[in-house]
């Protein structure tokens, strides 16, 4: 009797302490999914971001993408990888990323970064049909991409998951989309004005940055006449900010699906 009530003893114990079918059937997200790169070379990968860098910035550094769209992208991809396995792919889009000497011209340098990066989507969209595009512009490049946005066709814009605008010289503080401002209100358009809406299609996954002391997406009332000021300068590359901004975008890619 003794050897009966000791074995049935291990028995109960054994099933306390094995885990329950529910627990089994839904893994930890660590779990269930491989570490992969934060960013790796796949052409097709589950995110392919285009990445448009700001004025004067190197298309031979930081992917062609500007320093604080590296960062910001980095940031955002290791916040994916907490919940899932998706692969991020970035790559610059080589336009004319300059200073000009009259507003024409500098218009005419957007007006390019908006045609090239229309013209690689639609490479995507044949060549890679089952990857999702983030197009991530920083100042003059977040210029080209509100440009670019506000003129897609509605058939290119099924395969736009993520669209970021960081200290957009055309930021529209009464637009109707997410906006993210670090903790303080930035209030005022941006230096060129306030651009035209972001399409109804797009609103859900657009979301647009800017810091209270940049004057270039946040134009004061009374005017600015000093130097480019450091906060639009630095700012968006810092370790602390990136984070933020790649939190940020990363969970409008969740509620996108992604």
């Amino acid at each position: 009797m003794k050897r009966i009530a000791a074995t049935l003893t291990l028995l109960l114990v054994a099933a306390c302490s094995s885990p329950s079918p529910a627990h089994e059937s839904n893994p930890s997200p660590s779990a269930s999914h491989k570490p992969v790169p934060v960013l790796v070379k796949t052409g097709c990968a589950d995110l392919v971001v285009l990445g448009l860098r700001g004025s004067d910035q190197s298309l031979d550094k930081n992917f062609g993408s500007g320093q604080e769209i590296l960062r910001t992208v980095r940031a955002m991809s290791r916040d994916l990888h907490r919940t899932t396995g998706t692969t991020v792919r970035l790559e610059g889009i080589p336009y004319r990323a300059q200073s000009a000497p009259s507003a024409a011209i500098y218009q005419a340098y957007v007006d390019d970064g908006a045609t090239r990066a229309r013209t690689r989507l639609a490479q995507l969209a044949e060549r890679c049909p089952r990857s999702k595009v983030a197009l991530v512009g920083f100042s003059q490049g977040a210029q080209a991409v509100h440009e670019l946005v506000t003129s897609l066709a509605a058939t290119a814009s099924r395969q736009v998951a993520l669209v970021a605008m960081i200290a957009d010289p055309r930021r529209n503080p009464d637009d109707a989309i997410a906006s993210w401002t670090y903790g303080k209100a930035a209030p005022g358009p941006g230096k060129l004005g306030a651009g035209p809406p972001v399409p109804r299609a797009l609103r859900p996954v657009t979301i647009e940055f800017c810091a209270t002391g940049d004057e270039i997406c946040n134009w004061p009332p009374g005017g600015y006449s000093g130097p480019l000021s450091d906060t639009h300068r630095h700012f968006y590359e810092t370790p602390a900010h990136s984070r933020s901004t790649g939190r940020q975008m990363a969970e409008l890619l969740r509620k996108s699906g992604l």
